[in-house]
């Protein structure tokens, strides 16, 4: 995953405020790094998706958000209700602790998670420049929007059956 360079970064700036100031005074406030760090050391990864493997527990979230975004498409969905969806998503993928997760959850379901979270993006911005275009109907674009949705589910399946 290619998060791997500002988890770093950020971990290398917490270090860095952490060493800061000096004087052993403390007044008892927080930084917002700090912060960032605990709540994501915090979260629960346990999920719906687990199945006991430490792999699908980490992406369990991400990958639960997936498949409720891929139930709600075949009830349907307005483009304002997608892109609310697909945010969760994105909130689910940022909060993975990908300095937990192996080489083989890396190089196979995390992948693959990812590679179906590309797709539900890819049809989020055809169909954003649909709507942004004067003159465009969704319909136009549909054909595009169900090929990334099917790409997307396919990746989702692979991901969930590979641990």
């Amino acid at each position: 995953m290619y998060r791997t360079g500002p988890l770093v970064a950020a971990i290398v700036t917490v270090l860095a405020l952490a060493s800061c100031g000096g004087g052993g005074s403390d007044t008892g406030s927080t930084s917002v790094a700090e912060k960032t760090v605990k709540a994501r050391q915090s979260q629960p990864v346990a999920t719906k998706s687990a199945k006991g493997d430490p792999c699908q527990a980490r992406l369990g979230n991400f990958i639960d958000r997936m498949n409720d975004l891929r139930q709600s498409l075949l009830a349907g969905l307005s483009y304002d209700e997608y892109v609310v969806r697909v945010r969760a998503v994105r909130d689910a993928y940022e909060a993975i602790p990908v300095d937990h997760l192996g080489v083989a959850c890396v190089t196979g379901p995390a992948e693959k998670a990812e590679d179906a979270f590309n797709q539900y993006l890819r049809a989020a911005n055809t169909w954003g420049d649909c709507a942004a275009t004067a003159g465009c109907a969704a319909s136009e674009v549909e054909g595009k929007l169900q090929r990334r949705w099917k790409l997307a589910s396919k990746r989702l399946d692979a991901a969930q059956k590979q641990s």
